[in-house]
């Protein structure tokens, strides 16, 4: 039990969540929206994947990531109003998301280096 919550637990449930993700867009390869990527849905498992690495160490970035992922859902919704005088929920969606895909990427990688040093 001890290994899931290690820093190489970690990666193996990043590497099992995409390989399902992965295997499931494989399987339901008529159904599964064509706007929907593998990354669109590992934002969620990276975004847990960094808090489960609080206890080991990463607890003193955590909040400041989190401040940061708003940032960027303010920075979005400012451009977007500013851009076309209006937000649209759709489109300010998919560009926050796709900005969350690669946040908490970077965010998982700062907290698993913090961990490991």
């Amino acid at each position: 039990m001890k290994f899931w919550t290690s820093p190489g637990g970690q990666l193996a449930i990043l590497a099992i969540g995409f390989l399902l993700i992965r295997g499931a867009k494989t399987l339901l390869r008529k159904r599964w929206p064509k706007e929907l990527s593998t990354w669109d849905l590992m934002a969620p498992i990276f975004l847990l994947g960094a808090l489960n690495l609080i206890p080991a160490g990463s607890g003193l970035i955590m909040p400041w990531l989190v401040i940061g992922w708003m940032a960027v859902g303010i920075i979005v919704a400012v451009m977007q109003a500013v851009r076309n005088h209006e937000i649209l929920y759709s489109s300010f969606f998919k560009t926050f998301w796709r900005l969350t895909d690669l946040y908490w990427l970077l965010g998982f990688i700062v907290c698993f280096l913090l961990v490991i040093s």
